[in-house]
């Protein structure tokens, strides 16, 4: 709950909401480094002038897309007979810890395919520039 949420309720009044909790401290870990995976890919890319994955977002979305991870549900055919894909959220409300792990795996493998190296390899560098 966000400071201005909580400004919405008087002091000890009992509030019901929906909790969304990590269930395995791992996933933490792995998110952590699925982004710093991200951000190094968006560093090595950058460097090389290559815009289409220069930060971390474009990274990240060119990830769901190379892996076709698109939402069932959200698939819009239009009348000219095109196709409109919504790509699923990585979040921990929207995903089960085994999608998300299996996601990631392949991820990587993507990431590291982009900038010619090793999952091993990427990880390590993603790893050496994260913080604490």
């Amino acid at each position: 709950m966000d400071v201005g949420k909580a400004r919405e309720h008087k002091p000890n009044q009992i509030v019901r909401l929906k909790v969304y909790g990590v269930q395995k401290p791992g996933s933490v870990i792995q998110m952590n480094l699925y982004w710093a995976c991200c951000q190094t890919v968006a560093n090595v890319m950058n460097d090389l002038d290559r815009k289409e994955w220069n930060t971390k977002n474009k990274v990240d979305f060119g990830c769901r897309v190379e892996l076709h991870f698109v939402d069932p549900e959200l698939v819009i055919v239009r009348p000219d007979k095109s196709v409109q894909f919504h790509y699923r959220s990585i979040a921990f409300k929207n995903l089960k810890h085994i999608e998300r792990c299996s996601y990631f795996d392949e991820a990587f493998k993507v990431m590291a395919k982009v900038i010619d190296n090793t999952v091993e390899m990427l990880q390590e560098m993603a790893k050496s520039n994260m913080k604490g």
